[in-house]
């Protein structure tokens, strides 16, 4: 590459460089493309002295200033090929010091040096590949880490936003628990008040059993006095005076034990379970926030049945389409019947529909009550209403022009389909039918049927396909138009594809006999076994909770439910 810069004379022609450097005017006669010169005679005469300059390419003037236009890039700095003690262009490579050095210090520093080369002669193209590979790397490193920094801080506001609804869980968890304490405290003390009112009577029934004989002594007492001769008087006394002590003693003990009652009603226990309780439910870490960089997820595996074939179904059944209704139901097509299905979340069958027509083959969630189903053969969308007793009927049909396999949710008026035998890998339709194209580029290689699968990465903007035959996965922004590339050990015949947590994708790697998780910007995260050979098609509930996976293994299908945790 060229820095010179083209200056013109008076008269506008090229002056000599070599010349203007020692603020002389002279016209340039050559360009030097070894140099990087404009020169004059007299300084181009140079490459005569020199028997290392004698290989030097010389050129018109006219083809100079070409040269020097087609190679400039403004994303250089011409300075590095310049020699920053003598300002001079670097020709040489000294391999025993590993310097690129000008010809002066060609002559002057490195003269003992025995290994001198002429860099026109050295394999600059290979060693820049290198330069570029070690840096592509890094940045495809860096990149990697930028994404699951982005990841964090998707977590991190996902958390965020649920602390609300977090808080609204405990006061109302906070209320139930306190509701169950204070009745617990009321029977409590309802138990307690009736023990303490019994014991509170027999004392009160003991006190008037009590005054009432001590009453009759002292109406004895006044008779005797009255009426009494003195014998009889003295007799009495004599004979009731211990009697008397004794009411006296019993009356002053019952008032001193009644003086030294003091009633409490204690609760210990019932606060200590309370505590116990709020202390379990409402400890430091259900308010914790944890900020941590993306792991990948894991699979509970729920329940799993054997798709065979019955008398309704003569052929084994193959469910090539899934999906999950906002309200956990499970939509399944079963392309060899031509049926689709409804099951519940512990995959009991709810209710079937006999589609009229062959091949249908994938199936998406549009709403709480409509499906739409694709069609291998014939060109066209079929949306059906699902009650919410589970009744299926077709609402509309929509023609198309191509064929279509694959179908997801964009947004709330356009799905993301994949194609069969069409030069787009996917296209866009919306709800009315409208077919139209992404503005950004991809492969023009067409699929034959089940070799080409896609799903929509909402809050991304982001495209996920599949490539079983090549074992790869292909992830576009369609915003930046920017593309990557996955093809790693862990995918193998890559096929049926979802969004989970976080934004990762599950894709279905039929080889391999697992799923495999990826971050949006294409890390392999993990795999995980399934219970089946060949899983292909996949779906994920609209809360992100389960997973759906069936197979295509003659005499082995199944459809399987997990847990995402």
């Amino acid at each position: 590459m060229a820095e010179a810069q083209i200056n013109f004379d008076t008269d506008g022609k090229q002056q000599c460089q070599p010349c203007s450097k020692k603020s002389a005017n002279r016209a340039a006669a050559i360009f030097c493309t070894t140099c990087g010169e404009f020169q004059c005679e007299d300084c181009s005469n140079i490459h005569t002295i020199y028997a290392f300059m004698s290989d030097h390419k010389l050129v018109s003037v006219a083809d100079g200033k070409t040269h020097v236009s087609s190679t400039d890039c403004d994303d250089i700095d011409v300075n590095i090929y310049r020699c920053a003690k003598h300002n001079k262009r670097l020709k040489f490579y000294c391999q025993q010091d590993d310097a690129c050095v000008c010809s002066t210090c060609a002559i002057t520093s490195h003269r003992k040096c025995t290994h001198i080369a002429d860099i026109q002669n050295m394999d600059g193209q290979g060693r820049c590949d290198k330069l570029k590979n070690e840096l592509v790397a890094a940045i495809n490193s860096t990149n990697q880490v930028t994404e699951l920094l982005d990841d964090a801080d998707s977590r991190l506001s996902d958390d965020i936003r649920a602390l609300s609804d977090k808080l609204k869980d405990m006061k109302h968890r906070f209320i139930q628990i306190f509701d169950d304490f204070t009745n617990e405290i009321l029977t409590h003390a309802s138990v307690y008040s009736k023990s303490t009112k019994d014991d509170l009577a027999k004392k009160k029934v003991k006190c008037e059993t009590q005054i009432q004989s001590m009453k009759k002594t002292v109406r004895t007492l006044d008779s005797i006095m009255s009426t009494g001769t003195p014998a009889e008087q003295f007799i009495t006394e004599r004979r009731m005076l211990d009697d008397v002590h004794n009411a006296v003693k019993d009356a002053t003990s019952i008032h001193e034990e009644l003086s030294r009652i003091d009633i409490h009603c204690l609760f210990e226990d019932q606060v200590k379970k309370f505590k116990s309780k709020l202390e379990s439910e409402f400890n430091s870490e259900s308010f914790n926030i944890i900020y941590s960089l993306p792991s990948s997820s894991k699979l509970e595996f729920v329940r799993s049945i054997e798709l065979k074939a019955t008398s309704d179904n003569l052929k084994e059944p193959m469910y090539t389409g899934l999906s999950f209704l906002p309200d956990g139901r499970l939509v399944t097509v079963d392309a060899w019947n031509r049926t689709c299905l409804i099951y519940d979340v512990n995959l009991n069958v709810k209710n079937s529909y006999k589609l009229p027509y062959e091949y249908p083959y994938c199936v998406a969630a549009v709403s709480d009550d409509e499906i739409v189903v694709t069609s291998g053969g014939k060109y066209r969308l079929d949306f059906l209403n699902v009650s919410k007793t589970n009744e299926l009927t077709v609402k509309r049909t929509c023609k198309m022009n191509a064929k279509y396999y694959s179908i997801s949710m964009m947004n709330n008026e356009n799905f993301v389909v994949s194609t069969v035998d069409h030069i787009k890998p996917f296209r866009i339709v919306s709800l009315s039918g409208h077919e139209t194209d992404f503005s950004i580029k991809t492969s023009s290689k067409k699929y034959p049927v089940d070799r080409n699968y896609c799903t929509f990465i909402c809050d991304r903007e982001v495209i996920v396909q599949t490539d079983i035959e090549e074992d790869k996965i292909y992830i576009y922004n369609i915003e930046s138009g920017e593309n990557v590339m996955v093809k790693d050990k862990l995918v193998k015949s890559p096929c049926g594809v979802a969004v989970g947590p976080y934004d990762h994708v599950f894709v279905g790697s039929e080889s391999t006999k697992c799923l495999v998780e990826i971050t949006p910007g294409g890390r392999v995260l993990s795999s995980h076994q399934v219970d089946m050979w060949y899983p292909r098609y996949i779906a994920i509930s609209k809360d992100k909770k389960l997973l759906a996976v069936s197979n295509a293994y003659p005499g082995a299908r199944k459809l399987s439910l997990y847990k995402i945790a």
